[in-house]
């Protein structure tokens, strides 16, 4: 049985994989491709996609060069025109695309960031590193884990770097977290448990639609809506989907693939990184009635082979959701919410509370019966950014890297399917491909 049946793929298994073969052969054939950066040379920067996080990479790389002027942004790529006039005002000397396509031939260009919708990202990505050039893409990595198989092998082949954009993996929380479970301070890791939760009632996602924008706008109200929907089924113009694409199966996975991103990646790096045993997705739209396909609150729950199991419950009209907590044979430790959250659950510290049968010895060990450890707070984007930049000149890899991306979409994409379907799907990891029960 195909395990996507059933799906409204954005592109099949089939065909991506047909077209990442034949990059791969062509690539192979094209010597000495990358243009090598020299330490004094300043690395020629693209962004491909300047929506809302679009535009927020673009202020992140002007924040950067205003305190490193090592970079230069040269190429912005967007298939509306009020969003390209908008940021080339920005950055005037950098030329202006509406075909990607015509970005990634550039030969001067080193890096690409990507924040388009999730449809896009896998083939964006890919002909962005068979083109010599190293990424920066927002999370999650890819649509489905197949196409993340493909992307990660590939960038392998070609030593390329990619970033996902999971900011928290460049602050010190979750290093510190790994130190912590590394020492055997809190004993075996059983269960994890987090959130990324907010309550918007008016609609999570509905953002803003222009007036007057789409296929028939002329000037800044023009939409190159082919160009948009790339491999999505084609489908007449639709506002709704252009700017509110989170809400679309077609393009999307919904809360999983935009916020639990946040949440399991810092797990992987916490724990193990691992592709999940089996991964299951609950849920509904228990509120929003607006047309939208993806639920507004959702679970997923998943098994590693590491011997713990993970759960991230969130809701978009609820912003109270589970604690963040690490749960060991030994100890707990009790985080902030990674993001958003209720107020009182944003802070930078981590509280380390022994399980009862270990308070004495947790006490004699540590002086005290609880321990508290500073600095482990959200600080902010521009780390993440500066991480990827770095990468890419000592070629080392990120701290969202390639791998991480695609084990942690894993876990993702089987909760979308397991919610979409109604069936828990499992993870061969020595044969990197998903099945049922039963068909191992």
């Amino acid at each position: 049985m195909d395990e996507m049946a059933g799906m409204s793929a954005p592109v099949s298994r089939r065909s991506f994989l047909k077209t990442a073969t034949y990059g791969a052969a062509a690539t192979a054939m094209t010597p000495a491709w990358a243009r090598v950066i020299g330490a004094n040379d300043r690395i020629n920067v693209a962004i491909i996609g300047l929506g809302l996080r679009g535009s927020d990479h673009l202020n992140l790389l002007l924040e950067h060069r205003r305190n490193k002027a090592d970079i230069q942004i040269v190429a912005l790529c967007d298939v509306y025109q009020r969003r390209l006039t908008r940021a080339s005002k920005l950055v005037p000397g950098a030329r202006t695309y509406t075909q990607h396509e015509e970005v990634l031939k550039r030969p001067d260009i080193d890096a690409v960031f990507i924040a388009t919708p999730d449809h896009w990202h896998a083939s964006m990505t890919l002909d962005a590193i068979n083109s010599g050039k190293d990424v920066y893409v927002e999370k999650p990595m890819t649509h489905t884990v197949e196409e993340a198989k493909v992307v990660a092998h590939r960038a392998k082949e070609l030593n390329r770097v990619i970033q996902v954009g999971v900011q928290g993996l460049s602050w010190h929380r979750w290093p510190k977290v790994r130190e912590i479970i590394r020492s055997g301070m809190i004993g075996q890791v059983v269960a994890v448990q987090g959130t990324y939760s907010r309550n918007v009632p008016t609609g999570d996602w509905n953002w803003p639609i222009d007036p007057g924008a789409g296929p028939d706008g002329t000037g800044e109200n023009h939409i190159d809506w082919k160009q948009w929907l790339g491999s999505a089924p084609q489908i007449p113009f639709n506002a709704d989907r252009f700017f509110r694409f989170r809400k679309y199966w077609d393009y999307s996975g919904g809360i999983a693939t935009d916020l639990h991103y946040h949440v399991v990646a810092p797990f992987h790096l916490a724990i193990a990184n691992d592709f999940p045993i089996r991964s299951a997705g609950m849920g509904g739209l228990w509120v929003y009635n607006d047309g939208r396909q993806t639920p507004d609150t959702f679970l997923t729950a998943a098994d590693y082979p590491s011997k713990y199991s993970m759960t991230i419950q969130s809701s978009q009209v609820n912003e109270h959701g589970p604690r963040m907590m690490l749960r060991g044979t030994k100890a707990t430790i009790h985080l902030s919410d990674e993001w958003e959250g209720p107020p009182s659950r944003q802070y930078d510290y981590a509280d380390i509370v022994p399980e009862s049968p270990y308070v004495a010895e947790f006490a004699k060990q540590y002086g005290n019966e609880m321990v508290r450890i500073d600095g482990v707070g959200n600080e902010g984007d521009l780390l993440h950014v500066d991480n990827f930049l770095d990468c890419i000149r000592t070629r080392k890899q990120p701290n969202c890297p390639v791998d991480l991306g695609y084990k942690v979409m894993a876990t993702i994409d089987l909760s979308v399917r397991s919610y979409r379907n109604g069936r828990v799907y499992y993870f061969d990891a020595e044969n990197e491909r998903v099945y049922e029960k039963g068909q191992a």
